[in-house]
């Protein structure tokens, strides 16, 4: 949850710091129309991406009047969702309920002793204003008022309020209680965030059934923008709450949803005027309206960056085909900008992760850098590069180089040099053998023929005869022994 509220805060943080660049430093902005306000403080904010699209006196400390109830009922609605306490539960209005509630404030009529569910009760609150409504809510669920508007405190800090204080649960005037419009759009975000919370605001009529001390009630919902027999009417109006007291002046925090996207408009001190066929007219009402129509016919969701834009080239080894891949963004980024708005003033800072190794295969959608995406001095993100394409590995080369890559170890090369030298040397080693081999069986051939010689010789001597008539005697003998 604490999560929820810091992404809550930072968003609108850099919501404000937008519109400060868009109407501070863009020539473009100036071309927009002026909604006119004349409300004391006023806030225009898109929901749904935190930007703030127009501000006025947005930090200004004010009394808020009964957009205090914003929060009574957001702490409520979490209780409820924390199980704390059911819808169905039956809650008693205890005798303190108007302690600090004066006479002429809103009220729903509730009774000291009456009983009602806790679901009615919230609706008391945000349709009729119920003033006795929030401190039986601070009753019920902090035990006392008290330590209620310390809860309260706390939340608004949580939420990342710093210009807010309440003294009470309702808004009733009081020196030490005030907020911001600014701090309003953290609260009232938050509540939105909630179906039941969005579920009561939207509601025009709500009826609370006869309980032990009242007849039937019919609650009608104070926010103009809701009903269309009024002058105020706004089609595409969602809630939320109405505030006045003669310190407060009129305030309103409305929402709207047209077209898929959600604006909020703050109205605080304003007052009522007679116009011109003599009606008086809320200013609160026809400001807020008129801002959130501003809003829509102004600005526009607007693609800075796109997945289409191809934005960097680095090169592959071995890839089959391909030399190298394309960069592209991973998802696009848009913003809400000024509809007439110069797109060429996108400034996109693009960085390539080191690449000096990359080999394929790469896959399609591999990350292999960023870009970060500025527009009138705001940064809007920064977003990964992927590979726009498939580059497949060549695997003949991929041979190749691993060979070529080995044979550069130095270690490999110290191997394969012993290698030639041992095997150099074992050559040489059989050639001297061979040859000494050779020798040796020359010079016992040479003996042989000698011993030969010499045995002719005595042979020849000793007989008288020819070596030849001597072994030709031999082979007669031979021939007759057969």
């Amino acid at each position: 949850m604490r999560i929820l509220k810091n992404r809550l805060f930072i968003r609108l943080t850099t919501g404000l710091l937008v519109v400060l660049a868009a109407f501070s430093l863009s020539p473009m902005a100036h071309a927009l129309d002026d909604p006119n306000i004349v409300s004391e403080a006023s806030l225009l904010v898109d929901m749904d991406t935190g930007s703030v699209l127009y501000a006025k006196n947005e930090t200004d400390t004010r009394a808020p009047a009964s957009l205090t109830k914003i929060m009574t009922v957001l702490l409520a609605i979490e209780a409820n969702e924390r199980g704390e306490i059911a819808l169905t539960d039956t809650v008693t209005v205890s005798d303190n309920a108007y302690f600090d509630v004066t006479a002429d404030g809103s009220s729903a009529g509730l009774k000291a002793g009456e009983q009602l569910t806790f679901e009615q009760l919230l609706y008391c609150v945000m349709l009729t204003s119920a003033n006795e409504g929030c401190n039986v809510i601070a009753e019920t669920l902090a035990g006392d008022v008290g330590s209620f508007v310390a809860m309260m405190n706390s939340r608004a800090v949580e939420l990342g309020c710093t210009r807010t204080n309440f003294t009470n649960t309702h808004g009733m005037p009081d020196d030490g209680h005030y907020t911001t419009a600014y701090d309003l759009s953290l609260i009232t975000a938050e509540a939105m965030s909630h179906s039941l919370f969005r579920r009561i605001v939207s509601t025009q009529n709500y009826t609370v059934p006869a309980t032990n001390l009242s007849v039937e009630r019919n609650l009608r919902n104070t926010n103009n923008l809701l009903f269309s027999n009024t002058m105020y009417y706004y089609e595409y109006a969602t809630g939320v709450k109405t505030g006045y007291t003669a310190a407060a002046g009129y305030c309103l925090v409305a929402t709207a949803t047209k077209e898929g996207r959600d604006l909020m408009a703050i109205i605080l001190g304003a007052q009522s005027t007679v116009i011109e066929d003599g009606r008086t007219q809320v200013q609160s009402f026809s400001e807020a309206k008129r801002l959130l129509q501003w809003g829509y016919d102004n600005f526009s969701y607007k693609d800075l960056l796109t997945t289409m834009k191809l934005l960097a080239e680095v090169p592959v080894e071995l890839g089959l085909g391909a030399n190298s891949v394309v960069l592209r963004p991973e998802r696009n980024v848009t913003a809400l900008l000024p509809n007439d708005v110069d797109m060429a003033d996108v400034e996109l800072d693009c960085k390539v992760y080191d690449t000096s190794t990359l080999r394929a295969p790469v896959e399609q959608g591999t990350v292999l850098g960023e870009v970060t995406v500025t527009f009138n001095g705001v940064n809007y993100g920064t977003v990964n590069l992927i590979a726009n394409t498939k580059v497949e590995l060549d695997r003949a080369a991929f041979i190749g180089a691993e060979i070529k890559n080995t044979l550069s170890n130095k270690y490999v090369r110290l191997g394969i040099t012993l290698f030639i030298i041992m095997l150099i040397l074992y050559l040489a080693f059989i050639l001297y053998y061979n040859i000494r081999r050779r020798n040796k069986r020359r010079v016992a051939a040479n003996l042989a023929r000698q011993r030969v010689e010499a045995y002719r010789q005595s042979q020849e001597t000793s007989t008288g005869k020819t070596f030849e008539e001597i072994e030709a005697r031999h082979r007669e003998r031979q021939e007759s022994k057969r």
